[in-house]
């Protein structure tokens, strides 16, 4: 028995400070920002620190159905937004059949997100150079001028 396309695609309208998920939740949707703009949360010890926001025509959601874990974040409706809801099974079967239009967009996004991911480690590693750099010439200079001082 096939789930028919109303089953298997809901549109939701959400206010702003409404929250659509919650860290930790079961993964129950992949989301396309139809209107509007969310922003995503991850809470660090007590403090909840913003990761991303964002908007128009991103999908948000996708991570924990792809990899069966709870939901990674938190995520708030930043303003009124329009939602499109896709149920896990019909991403699922999506990524298998490849016939939801949800998939391109899905599968580009997540390039773009790992690519990100990727250029953000590499100026981390730069910036981690520089600095390991830094404080070598400071040893050598606390070095120096603690052997000037013995003489």
């Amino acid at each position: 028995m096939s789930m028919s396309e109303t089953e298997r695609l809901t549109t939701k309208t959400y206010q702003p400070g409404e929250v659509i998920f919650h860290e930790g939740d079961p993964g129950k949707h992949v989301y396309l920002i139809v209107s509007g703009s969310v922003e995503i949360y991850k809470t660090v010890g007590d403090q909840r620190q913003l990761l991303n926001t964002i908007g128009s025509g991103e999908i948000f959601g996708e991570m924990g159905l792809v990899s069966n874990e709870p939901r990674f974040a938190t995520v708030i409706a930043a303003d009124d937004c329009r939602l499109i809801m896709v149920q896990d099974k019909a991403f699922h079967h999506a990524l298998v059949n490849e016939k939801m239009p949800i998939i391109k967009p899905l599968i580009s996004q997540l390039v773009d997100r790992f690519r990100n991911v990727e250029i953000q480690n590499h100026d981390y590693l730069k910036r981690i150079s520089h600095l390991e750099n830094e404080l070598s010439y400071a040893r050598e200079k606390l070095l120096n001028y603690e052997l000037a001082k013995e003489d």
